[in-house]
């Protein structure tokens, strides 16, 4: 199995800029990726050195059941 991490802040603005629909702008990006963890527990974690990453599977799966539940309220 082949898992494949974004880490970094720019890792993981640019992996999820086309789903989150981010800004160009670094800081209001990383906000709103923050703003999206809280709200909807996006899966970013934290590695013990501090910095953040996302893993593609698990994001992927949550992606797919965010979407479900979008239709369903719908």
């Amino acid at each position: 199995m082949n898992a494949t991490w974004h880490i970094g802040r720019k890792a993981i603005i640019e992996y999820l800029r086309p789903y989150l629909d981010l800004s160009e702008d670094q800081d209001i990006a990383w906000n709103k990726v923050r703003r999206w963890k809280r709200r909807y527990s996006l899966p970013v974690e934290t590695q013990p050195n501090g910095k953040p990453y996302i893993d593609e599977a698990v994001f992927s799966l949550y992606w797919s059941r965010y979407l479900r539940a979008l239709k369903k309220k719908q």
